[in-house]
C-alpha cells in the first residue's frame, strides 16, 4: 500500500502584483507586471524630465553671464550629457554580475536611442518648422519666408546653415572613432576583456578632451548660445517692461486687451520731436526717464538694441507709430497672460480687469493700487514719461481733454507690482544657477537608478528579448526632451543663425554621447567585470551618426525633402539591431 501524494502547492501566479523596493534609501517600488511597470516609468520618467529641464535652465542662467572660452567650452557640454550620463551608470550598478550584464542593456539603449533620437526626431523636426522657401537663383534659404504649400514643401523649402555647423557635423562623425577599441576588441573575441574597457574609455575620455578643447580654442558654438540666452532675457525684461509702462500709466491694458487710443498717445511722449518717428536717442530717453519708477534701473544700450530690434520692422532704424504700436500690443499681452499664469490661484476678483467711473476707465488692480485714471474719450490720462511737452498732436488732445489724472498714486505700490521688471544682477542669476542644477543632480540621482530598473521590468512584463529595446524608446525622451524643445523652438524662428545654432547643438550633444557618455559605459563595464556584447548596438550608432553627419557636412542648405529619410532612420535603427541580433545572431 502507498500513502496517497499530496501535490506540492502551485507556484504564485506571475499575473499577480509581484514588486520590491529599491534605489536611494530603499523607497522607490519596482513591479513586474505591465500595468504598474508603464506606471513606474511613466513616474521615474517624469521625475528625470523635470531633472533635465532644471539643468537645462540652470545651465542657460549660466550662459547670461559666462563668457564663452574655459568655463563655457568645458562646463556646458558636459552639464548637457549628465541625464544620459547617470542613466548610464546607474544602468550597471546590478546587485550581482549577472543583473548587472542585463540591466547595462538599458544604459546601452540609453546611449543609443539618445543618439538616434537627436539625429532623427529633432534634425528632422527642425528642418521641418524651420523650413523657408529656396532662392530660384542661389538655391539658399530665405529667411523668416514660406509661402509653398504642404505639397511643395518638400522640393521647394529648406533652411541654410553656416560653415561652422559643417565642421561641427565633421567633428561628430570623427567621434564615432571611439566605438573602435570595444568593438574590435569584441570581435577579437575578447568582448569580456577588462583592459580592452579601460583603453576604450582613456580613448572616449581623450576625445572629450580634444572637443572641450576645441570649443575653448573655437568657442563659436557656445557664443551663439549665449547670444540667444542673453537675447531671450533681453527680450523677457523688454516685455516686463512694457507691461510696467502699460499698468503704470493706467488704462492702457483694458478688459486684458490693449486701449488703442492710450496706446496711441503713448507713443507720442515718445516721440519727443512730433515727426512720426521715435528714433534712437527718443527711444533710450524715453525709457531712461520711465526707469526713475522702476528702481532706478540703468537702461543700457543693450536694451535700447532690443527694443529698436524687435519693433523697427522695416529695418530703417525708426520706429514708426502702427511698428511702436504693434509691438508693446504684443509685449504688454505676452506679459499680461505670463502673469495671470503666474497668479493662477488668486481669485477672480483680484485678476486684471476694468471698471467704468464718472472719471473714465481704470484696471481694478490700478483702482486698488492707486494710480492714474485714463479717459475713455481721449483725455490727458497719463503724466508725459519725459516730464516735458509732448509734441502738437498730443497737446491738440489735451487740450480739449477735461478729465485729470490722479496725482495721488502710490508709486511704492507701483514699485512692487512691477519689482520683477528689474533685471537681476550676476550674482542673482549665479545664485538660481546654482539652486536649479543642484536640485537637477539631486532629481537625478534619486530617479536614475529606479528607471532603470522599471524599464527593464518593463521589458520582461512585454516579453522583450532585451532591455535594449525599451530604453532606446523611453529613456531619451526624458533625458534630452530639453535639447528637443530647444533645437525646435530655435528653428522655428526661422533664421540662418537660429538653424545654424540648432544643428550645432544637435552635433555637440551627439559628440558628448560618442565621448563622455560611452567612456563612463566602458567604465562601467570594467568595474563590473561585464562583457561587450553590442556589435547590432554600434552598427546602429555609428550608421545613423555617419549618415545624417553625412549631409551635414557635406550640404549648407537641406531641402526638406530629407525630413522623411532622416525621421525613417529611427525605426530602421531598431529593426537593424534586431535584425543583427536575432537573425544574423551576433548576439
Amino acid at each position: 500500500d502507498h500513502a496517497p501524494t499530496v501535490a506540492a502547492p502551485a507556484p504564485p501566479s506571475r499575473a499577480r502584483m509581484s514588486c520590491s523596493t529599491g534605489g536611494p534609501f530603499g523607497a522607490f517600488p519596482n513591479c513586474d507586471t505591465l500595468g504598474a511597470s508603464l506606471f513606474l516609468n511613466l513616474v521615474y520618467g517624469c521625475g528625470l524630465l523635470q531633472a533635465a529641464n532644471l539643468i537645462s535652465d540652470g545651465s542657460e542662467l549660466l550662459l547670461e553671464v559666462l563668457s564663452p572660452g574655459l568655463v563655457g567650452g568645458l562646463l556646458l557640454p558636459i552639464l548637457g550629457a549628465v541625464p544620459d550620463a547617470v542613466v548610464i551608470v546607474a544602468s550597471g550598478l546590478g546587485a550581482t554580475k549577472e543583473e548587472a550584464q542585463e540591466q547595462v542593456s538599458v544604459g546601452m539603449g540609453t546611449l543609443a536611442g539618445s543618439t538616434v533620437m537627436l539625429l532623427t526626431v529633432a534634425w528632422g523636426g527642425s528642418l521641418w518648422v524651420g523650413r523657408c522657401d529656396l532662392d530660384g537663383f542661389t538655391g539658399k534659404a530665405i529667411q523668416k519666408q514660406c509661402s509653398h504649400g504642404l505639397a511643395d514643401s518638400f522640393a521647394n523649402t529648406g533652411v541654410t546653415v553656416d560653415d561652422d555647423t559643417t565642421l561641427n557635423a565633421r567633428i561628430m562623425i570623427f567621434s564615432c572613432l571611439t566605438f573602435v577599441v570595444p568593438q574590435a576588441a569584441a570581435l577579437a573575441g575578447r568582448g569580456a576583456d577588462g583592459l580592452a574597457d579601460l583603453i576604450g574609455a582613456a580613448v572616449a575620455f581623450a576625445g572629450l578632451a580634444v572637443y572641450c578643447a576645441f570649443q575653448v580654442v573655437h568657442p563659436e558654438l557656445q557664443k551663439r548660445k549665449m547670444a540667444a540666452a542673453r537675447l531671450r532675457q533681453a527680450k523677457r525684461y523688454g516685455a516686463r517692461i512694457a507691461h510696467h509702462i502699460g499698468v503704470s500709466v493706467g488704462g492702457i491694458i483694458v478688459d486684458g486687451d490693449i486701449n488703442a487710443a492710450a496706446l496711441d498717445r503713448l507713443f507720442d511722449q515718445f516721440d519727443a520731436d512730433g515727426n512720426g518717428q521715435i528714433e534712437v536717442h527718443e527711444l533710450k530717453a524715453a525709457l531712461v526717464a520711465m526707469s526713475v519708477t522702476m528702481k532706478d534701473y540703468n537702461v543700457s544700450d543693450a536694451d535700447v538694441a532690443v527694443w529698436l530690434r524687435e519693433f523697427d520692422r522695416d529695418g530703417d532704424g525708426l520706429i514708426s507709430r502702427s511698428e511702436f504700436c504693434g509691438g508693446m500690443t504684443h509685449w504688454m499681452l505676452e506679459q499680461t497672460r505670463n502673469t495671470e499664469r503666474r497668479d493662477a490661484d488668486v481669485p477672480a476678483d483680484e485678476r486684471i480687469s476694468t471698471i467704468r467711473e464718472p472719471g473714465g476707465v481704470v484696471s481694478t488692480r490700478s483702482q486698488r493700487r492707486g494710480l492714474s485714471l485714463m479717459d475713455p474719450l481721449g483725455g490727458d490720462g497719463m503724466e508725459p514719461l519725459l516730464g516735458a511737452e509732448a509734441p502738437e498732436r498730443a497737446r491738440a488732445r489735451r487740450d480739449s481733454a477735461s478729465v485729470p489724472s490722479d496725482s495721488d498714486s502710490d508709486s511704492d505700490s507701483g514699485e512692487d507690482e512691477d519689482e520683477d521688471a528689474v533685471p537681476p544682477t550676476k550674482l542673482a542669476i549665479v545664485r538660481e544657477s546654482t539652486i536649479k542644477l543642484a536640485a537637477g543632480m539631486v532629481l537625478i540621482a534619486l530617479f536614475a537608478d529606479p528607471m532603470v530598473g522599471a524599464v527593464s521590468s518593463l521589458s520582461r512584463a512585454c516579453g522583450m528579448p532585451s532591455p535594449f529595446f525599451a530604453s532606446f524608446v523611453l529613456t531619451p525622451f526624458a533625458s534630452n526632451a530639453s535639447e528637443l524643445v530647444s533645437s525646435l523652438y530655435f528653428a522655428a524662428k526661422k533664421k540662418k543663425k537660429n538653424i545654424s545654432l540648432t544643428y550645432s547643438q544637435i552635433y555637440g550633444a551627439v559628440t558628448m554621447n560618442n565621448t563622455m557618455c560611452l567612456g563612463l559605459f566602458l567604465v562601467v563595464m570594467r568595474a563590473k567585470g561585464l562583457a561587450w556584447t553590442f556589435t547590432s548596438e554600434t552598427v546602429c550608432v555609428v550608421a545613423a551618426t555617419v549618415a545624417v553627419g553625412a549631409v551635414g557636412a557635406s550640404k549648407k542648405t537641406l531641402k526638406t525633402s530629407l525630413v522623411l529619410p532622416a525621421l525613417a532612420v529611427y525605426p530602421l535603427s531598431l529593426g537593424v539591431v534586431t535584425f543583427l541580433d536575432f537573425v544574423v545572431g551576433l548576439k
